[in-house]
Protein backbone atom coordinates (compact mmCIF):
# COMPACT_ATOMS: atom_id res chain seq x y z
CA UNK A 1 0.00 0.00 0.00
CA UNK A 2 1.11 3.21 -0.70
CA UNK A 3 1.60 5.90 1.53
CA UNK A 4 0.11 9.29 1.90
CA UNK A 5 2.98 10.97 1.88
CA UNK A 6 4.45 9.20 -1.63
CA UNK A 7 1.26 9.40 -3.00
CA UNK A 8 1.45 13.26 -2.15
CA UNK A 9 5.27 13.72 -3.92
CA UNK A 10 3.56 11.67 -6.67
CA UNK A 11 0.83 14.26 -7.12
CA UNK A 12 2.83 17.59 -6.48
CA UNK A 13 5.28 16.20 -9.57
CA UNK A 14 2.27 15.36 -11.65
CA UNK A 15 0.67 19.03 -10.88
CA UNK A 16 3.59 20.87 -12.73
CA UNK A 17 2.62 18.67 -15.99
CA UNK A 18 0.03 20.44 -18.71
CA UNK A 19 -1.39 17.50 -19.29
CA UNK A 20 -2.03 14.89 -17.07
CA UNK A 21 -2.38 11.43 -18.03
CA UNK A 22 -2.75 9.03 -14.73
CA UNK A 23 -3.96 5.07 -16.23
CA UNK A 24 -5.58 6.81 -19.53
CA UNK A 25 -7.55 9.19 -17.95
CA UNK A 26 -6.91 12.95 -18.70
CA UNK A 27 -6.79 15.30 -15.23
CA UNK A 28 -6.74 18.82 -14.87
CA UNK A 29 -4.22 20.54 -12.42
CA UNK A 30 -7.25 21.82 -10.51
CA UNK A 31 -8.36 18.17 -10.21
CA UNK A 32 -4.83 17.00 -9.41
CA UNK A 33 -4.59 19.94 -6.45
CA UNK A 34 -8.04 18.70 -5.02
CA UNK A 35 -7.08 14.84 -4.87
CA UNK A 36 -3.80 16.50 -2.66
CA UNK A 37 -6.49 18.22 -0.45
CA UNK A 38 -8.37 15.12 -0.05
CA UNK A 39 -5.45 13.32 0.73
CA UNK A 40 -4.61 15.31 3.56
CA UNK A 41 -7.85 15.89 4.66
CA UNK A 42 -8.10 12.04 5.10
CA UNK A 43 -4.97 11.55 6.53
CA UNK A 44 -5.67 14.06 9.26
CA UNK A 45 -9.39 12.53 9.86
CA UNK A 46 -7.52 9.32 10.35
CA UNK A 47 -4.85 9.98 12.47
CA UNK A 48 -7.31 11.80 15.02
CA UNK A 49 -10.12 8.53 14.63
CA UNK A 50 -7.31 6.92 16.16
CA UNK A 51 -7.07 8.91 19.48
CA UNK A 52 -8.79 7.29 21.96
CA UNK A 53 -10.73 10.07 24.53
CA UNK A 54 -8.70 9.56 28.02
CA UNK A 55 -10.85 8.88 30.75
CA UNK A 56 -11.21 7.55 34.36
CA UNK A 57 -11.60 4.38 34.54
CA UNK A 58 -14.94 4.76 36.81
CA UNK A 59 -16.43 7.54 33.76
CA UNK A 60 -15.41 5.33 30.89
CA UNK A 61 -17.42 2.13 33.05
CA UNK A 62 -20.14 4.77 33.14
CA UNK A 63 -20.34 5.98 29.14
CA UNK A 64 -20.55 1.72 28.67
CA UNK A 65 -23.21 1.12 31.07
CA UNK A 66 -25.28 3.91 30.06
CA UNK A 67 -25.02 2.86 26.40
CA UNK A 68 -25.79 -0.65 26.92
CA UNK A 69 -28.25 -0.04 29.46
CA UNK A 70 -30.12 3.24 29.55
CA UNK A 71 -33.43 1.26 28.72
CA UNK A 72 -33.33 -0.90 32.10
CA UNK A 73 -34.38 -0.35 35.25
CA UNK A 74 -32.21 -2.91 36.95
CA UNK A 75 -28.92 -4.32 35.40
CA UNK A 76 -29.31 -8.26 34.50
CA UNK A 77 -27.94 -10.10 37.83
CA UNK A 78 -25.30 -11.96 36.06
CA UNK A 79 -23.76 -8.47 34.81
CA UNK A 80 -19.85 -8.60 35.47
CA UNK A 81 -17.65 -5.37 35.58
CA UNK A 82 -14.92 -7.87 33.51
CA UNK A 83 -17.40 -7.45 30.00
CA UNK A 84 -17.76 -3.74 31.11
CA UNK A 85 -13.78 -3.23 31.49
CA UNK A 86 -12.73 -5.18 28.07
CA UNK A 87 -15.73 -2.75 26.03
CA UNK A 88 -14.52 0.30 28.00
CA UNK A 89 -10.75 -0.42 27.30
CA UNK A 90 -11.71 -0.64 23.38
CA UNK A 91 -12.77 2.36 23.19
CA UNK A 92 -11.37 4.70 26.05
CA UNK A 93 -7.56 5.02 27.47
CA UNK A 94 -7.86 4.88 30.88
CA UNK A 95 -6.43 7.86 33.15
CA UNK A 96 -5.96 6.02 36.14
CA UNK A 97 -4.48 2.37 36.46
CA UNK A 98 -6.32 2.21 39.64
CA UNK A 99 -9.24 -0.51 39.65
CA UNK A 100 -10.10 -1.19 43.12
CA UNK A 101 -13.02 0.37 44.55
CA UNK A 102 -15.83 -1.14 43.00
CA UNK A 103 -16.98 -4.38 41.86
CA UNK A 104 -20.25 -4.30 40.88
CA UNK A 105 -21.73 -2.01 37.90
CA UNK A 106 -24.28 -1.10 40.89
CA UNK A 107 -21.58 0.39 42.81
CA UNK A 108 -19.87 2.59 39.51
CA UNK A 109 -23.22 3.55 38.12
CA UNK A 110 -26.53 3.23 39.99
CA UNK A 111 -30.18 2.64 38.48
CA UNK A 112 -31.37 5.04 41.36
CA UNK A 113 -28.45 6.67 42.42
CA UNK A 114 -30.51 9.22 44.85
CA UNK A 115 -31.78 6.24 46.89
CA UNK A 116 -28.13 4.10 46.19
CA UNK A 117 -26.20 7.51 47.60
CA UNK A 118 -29.46 8.22 49.87
CA UNK A 119 -26.86 8.41 52.99
CA UNK A 120 -23.11 8.50 51.70
CA UNK A 121 -23.12 12.06 50.51
CA UNK A 122 -19.27 12.29 50.03
CA UNK A 123 -20.40 9.23 47.72
CA UNK A 124 -22.77 11.12 45.92
CA UNK A 125 -20.81 13.98 45.33
CA UNK A 126 -18.08 11.97 43.64
CA UNK A 127 -20.66 10.55 41.75
CA UNK A 128 -21.88 13.97 40.44
CA UNK A 129 -18.18 15.09 39.44
CA UNK A 130 -18.31 12.09 37.01
CA UNK A 131 -21.56 12.33 35.72
CA UNK A 132 -20.72 16.11 35.45
CA UNK A 133 -17.72 15.92 33.58
CA UNK A 134 -19.52 12.93 31.44
CA UNK A 135 -22.19 15.51 30.59
CA UNK A 136 -20.62 18.49 29.58
CA UNK A 137 -18.22 16.35 27.10
CA UNK A 138 -20.93 13.77 26.13
CA UNK A 139 -20.40 14.21 22.21
CA UNK A 140 -17.11 13.06 22.66
CA UNK A 141 -17.38 9.86 24.49
CA UNK A 142 -20.86 8.52 23.61
CA UNK A 143 -22.16 6.94 20.50
CA UNK A 144 -25.57 6.04 21.44
CA UNK A 145 -28.14 9.31 21.27
CA UNK A 146 -30.14 7.81 23.66
CA UNK A 147 -27.80 7.00 26.45
CA UNK A 148 -26.69 10.47 25.93
CA UNK A 149 -29.87 12.27 26.74
CA UNK A 150 -30.45 9.54 29.75
CA UNK A 151 -27.30 10.32 31.52
CA UNK A 152 -28.17 14.18 31.51
CA UNK A 153 -31.65 13.44 32.86
CA UNK A 154 -29.95 11.43 35.68
CA UNK A 155 -27.41 14.42 36.01
CA UNK A 156 -30.20 16.86 36.53
CA UNK A 157 -32.26 14.31 39.10
CA UNK A 158 -28.64 13.94 40.98
CA UNK A 159 -28.48 17.64 41.66
CA UNK A 160 -31.51 17.66 42.80
CA UNK A 161 -32.00 15.02 45.76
Amino acid sequence: MITSDKLLNHLKKLEDEEHLLINNNQYTSSQVRLAEQIVKDLEKELTQASIKPKLSRRRAFIVILEELFYDVFVYPKDLTLDGIHRRASVRFEFMNRESRGFETPTQVHPKNPCLYYEDNGHGKARYKVALKHLVNESHRYFQVPEAETSLKIIFNEVKLC
